[in-house]
């Protein structure tokens, strides 16, 4: 519906083409680097690396309330009636908290829905690219919000990545599963549970590891819907071919897209290489 307006914070990571095509105010997370602090837009994930190489103990930041509130004053300003706003996890970030608190100082309130997502990168991405496909056929406020809603709870999440003590500095792991999931020959599943971030699972090799995926998504197959995956492949081109031709032999109801994008925020906690998915059964 053409009267909803959006915003998203940074770490959806859509494209400049995205944020044009769907009109999207993007709220910027931040990178901190000792006593400097980076807005994500303004550096790149190959920054991030850089730095940490260069043994810098980056840490990340939500936004402030301020800057959704000025991206709400913009997009009201544009004429939008009523505004959706989609945050990374509140179990990963106080990003949500942030935008909840604009949301409650702002003049139009009543105008302004947030969801929380309880997802992250890539995962937010699916869900906000099923929110578009929503936002042309949906009648009314109602309709688009329980259609959402109804993505956000049945989305899931998981990923693997070449070292976890990133997670762990970062407050995202504890020691313990960091070590763990990086022990000699162990490749970690890495879950998303209820917005929080848990160990789901390790298995001795990638082909058990992809065994482990399928069969994780087969748990909530249904013949009647259909399936939407989003890969992701950081520096990881090998995993996410083997993923995308996995997923596409296990399930022939399926649409698949793939990402190679991870942005600073998130290159800070799980480093230079990894991959992932994010799906969800679509009712056709």
């Amino acid at each position: 519906m053409k009267e909803f307006g959006f915003v998203v914070d940074s770490t959806f990571y859509l494209t400049q083409e995205e944020v044009k095509k769907f009109d999207t105010a993007v709220v910027d997370l931040n990178v901190i680097d000792g006593e400097k602090s980076y807005k994500e837009s303004e550096i790149t994930p190959q920054f991030v690396y850089e730095r940490q190489d260069a043994g810098a103990g980056l840490t990340t930041s939500q936004p402030s309330p301020q800057e959704f509130m000025d991206a709400y004053t913009a997009q009201f300003n544009k004429g939008y009636q009523r505004l959706y706003v989609f945050t990374l996890s509140k179990g990963l970030s106080g990003t949500y908290q942030s935008a909840m608190i604009a949301r409650n100082e702002s003049e139009r309130k009543e105008d302004i829905f947030i969801f929380d997502t309880d997802n992250a990168a890539y995962g937010n991405q699916l869900v906000f690219f099923e929110a578009m496909k929503l936002a042309e056929k949906s009648k009314s406020a109602a309709d688009f919000e329980a259609g959402v809603q109804k993505v956000i709870e049945s989305a899931d999440l998981l990923f693997n990545v070449e070292n976890l003590f990133s997670l762990q500095q970062g407050g995202r792991l504890s020691k313990a599963q960091a070590i763990i999931g990086t022990a000699m020959r162990v490749k970690p599943m890495l879950v998303l549970d209820k917005g929080k971030l848990t160990l789901g699972g390790k298995a001795r090799t990638y082909n058990k590891l992809l065994d482990m995926i399928v069969e994780k998504i087969e748990a909530g197959k249904d013949a009647k819907k259909t399936l939407v995956v989003r890969i992701i492949g950081i520096n990881s081109d090998d995993a996410l071919n083997q993923m995308k031709e996995r997923v596409e032999s296990a399930f022939p109801k399926v649409e698949v897209s793939t990402t190679r994008y991870i942005g600073p925020v998130f290159s800070v906690h799980v480093g230079k290489k990894g991959f992932g998915l994010a799906w969800y059964y679509r009712s056709n």
